[in-house]
């Protein structure tokens, strides 16, 4: 009798998928740590908003759309679609909103950023040798490069889930692809106080595809959770800075 291959193989699959959770999970802790807790506060207060706004958007849209386009004949399949068609409005606009959080708040995240690793290792972020307006030039470069990265992906899934039989695969594709791209947004934190570019940026988020996609994937489910969904933004933001420095400090960030 063989020995079953596919275990094996599985178990670093596995255990390289976890380590973003497990990072994401650690950054609520790091947000307590003496010198991190003063600089959570605006993206904390500022996610609250946010995503206040976002549940507000999905219900009430939610609610507006039912009473115009459902016939009172059939108003009882309100009971049955507004929390499956609820919660689909819920996962699009915790996912748009935590986007747009990170880009309004980046300033912000940036330095929290620098302050977790300066907890972390006793040093600050060491960045290209630039003057303040020269740095913010290149965040907002960078911020553009991302927002077109993301919209001509998001556009081809939305295109897909219009073709009949082959639109199924639109749904768990945009799932993966929405955890994709909020690794994308938070990993620019660390990475970019280290002055690494966008390409550089997924250079090393293909190199560790599993565990950014595993960081994403539990930032999107966390983002769904009242009360806990307020603090996902800071608590990501620290949980990649961490999970950057562990990939740094095992050499796997190493310049190309």
């Amino acid at each position: 009798m063989t020995t079953p291959k596919i275990l094996p193989l599985a178990l670093p699959l596995a255990a390289a998928a976890w380590s973003g959770p497990r990072h994401l999970l650690a950054g609520f802790g790091l947000l307590l740590r003496p010198g991190v807790r003063g600089f959570m506060l605006i993206p904390l207060l500022g996610n609250a908003v946010l995503y206040s706004l976002a549940a507000a958007a999905a219900f009430y849209g939610l609610d507006a759309a039912l009473d115009r386009w459902l016939p009172a004949s059939v108003d009882w399949l309100r009971w049955l679609l507004f929390p499956l068609v609820g919660l689909l409005l819920a996962v699009v606009a915790f996912f748009t909103f935590t986007l747009l959080g990170n880009l309004l708040l980046s300033p912000f995240n940036g330095l929290l950023s620098e302050r977790v690793e300066i907890s972390l290792t006793g040093q600050a972020a060491r960045g290209p040798d630039e003057s303040v307006a020269a740095a913010v030039r290149r965040s907002i470069r960078q911020a553009i490069r991302r927002l077109g990265y993301v919209a001509v992906r998001m556009l081809g899934v939305f295109l897909l889930g219009l073709i009949p039989v082959v639109g199924i695969v639109a749904l768990p594709l945009g799932v993966l692809l929405g955890a994709w791209f909020l690794a994308l947004e938070f990993c620019d934190n660390p990475l970019g106080n280290w002055g690494w570019d966008f390409q550089r940026q997924r250079d090393l988020m293909r190199a560790h595809r599993a565990g950014f996609i595993g960081f994403g994937l539990a930032a999107l489910g966390l983002s769904l959770i009242p009360v806990v969904n307020f603090a996902v933004i800071p608590a990501a933001v620290a949980g990649m800075t961490s999970y950057c420095l562990q990939l740094r400090a095992a050499g796997a960030t190493r310049p190309v």
